[in-house]
């Protein structure tokens, strides 16, 4: 490990539980099941699932297309000739290669929309997690998957609230 990064996780030790005592309350919110669960979320996956979908069963078509044509090369290929057999395997092999090309520029896009779309919805998200903080008195706001955090009372949980003002607050 790191010297800066053990210095780092040091001060967070001892920082963060401070902080945590002198906080008047504290929450937490799931931002996985915001992003899933919000009408701005679900619109936003809608709008994804609506440009992705198509190209994804594109991709499914040429995946089985390939595979027909190596199902078929491995029950023809003993009746075919050497010469036969090196054409089919270079037109697979000219295929799968196409196809993965192909599957890693859409994979791309699709982590770049992903994160754009993320964008959009984390600061309404920022937003509604502040004005529900402030609501509740809540000192500090966590995400369960922080690194670190072995225990959190469900009763601290604040996502439903800011599910219910995020869908009040976006269209």
């Amino acid at each position: 490990m790191t010297r800066p990064l053990l210095v780092l996780m040091l001060l967070l030790t001892f920082v963060i539980p401070t902080q945590a005592v002198l906080a008047a309350d504290l929450g937490f919110v799931d931002m996985q099941k915001v992003l899933e669960e919000s009408k701005l979320g679900k619109r936003l996956q809608e709008q994804l699932r609506t440009e992705f979908e198509p190209r994804g069963q594109e991709m499914a078509r040429e995946e089985n297309e390939i595979r027909e044509l190596q199902k078929t090369l491995e029950r023809d290929g003993a009746l075919m000739s050497a010469d036969q057999v090196g054409k089919k395997e270079a037109e697979i092999k000219t295929r799968i290669d196409a196809f993965q090309e192909k599957a890693k520029g859409i994979q791309q896009e699709l982590l770049k929309a992903q994160q754009e779309k993320s964008r959009e919805i984390i600061a309404p998200a920022r937003d509604s997690i502040k004005a529900i903080a402030n609501k509740k008195k809540l000192g500090m706001v966590v995400e369960p998957g922080m690194t670190g955090l072995l225990y959190l009372d469900q009763g601290l949980d604040i996502t439903a609230d800011v599910i219910k003002h995020l869908d009040a607050n976006t269209d």
